[in-house]
């Protein structure tokens, strides 16, 4: 059994040139649990996706729609120990991944305008090969942010996260 703390789900939805971008936002919590995981231990995955369409105009197929969605799951030990110490390093857990999860949302939004800038291309199936190239370029390039972000910071130790001795 597995505790899933939290779930977001950030959902970015670009319209038209000549209409405003709109940003949705969702994030919803579930509770689940885990008597397998130690108490040191916590594990975040990351999954983000993307859809566009395309509208065939007279210089090309455009993006006409773009949908980012980015999701971010943390899982949890189901007990830690109700000592202070323990109680301080899961806050110091929680406000780490909550730095980790902005550098995420932004590589979601910059995903986002990425696709959105696509220039015209011959046909609509032209335009999603490019998008596609241009979404995993991205996310590589998201993926080795995030990493360096968190081997500059200990992976939370500079930012107080130290767990405590048993």
């Amino acid at each position: 059994m597995v505790k899933v703390i939290f779930v977001a789900l950030l959902t970015m939805l670009a319209l038209p040139v000549s209409a405003a971008m709109e940003l949705k936002a969702r994030q919803t919590v579930d509770v689940y649990g885990s008597a397998a995981l130690q108490p040191s231990l916590a594990d975040v995955d990351y999954r983000m996706s993307w859809q566009l369409s395309g509208e065939q105009l007279e210089q090309g197929c455009v993006p006409s729609q773009v949908l980012v969605s980015l999701t971010a799951t943390v899982t949890e030990p189901l007990e830690w120990p109700q000592t202070p110490e323990w109680q301080n390093y899961r806050l110091a857990l929680t406000a780490y991944e909550r730095l980790v999860r902005e550098r995420a949302l932004l590589a979601a939004e910059w995903l986002e305008r990425s696709l959105f800038d696509i220039a015209p291309q011959v046909s609509c199936t032209q335009l999603h090969r490019v998008a596609d190239n241009v979404g995993y370029h991205q996310l590589g390039i998201a993926q080795g942010l995030l990493q360096e972000f968190q081997r500059q910071h200990e992976f939370g130790r500079q930012l107080g996260l130290i767990r405590p001795a048993q």
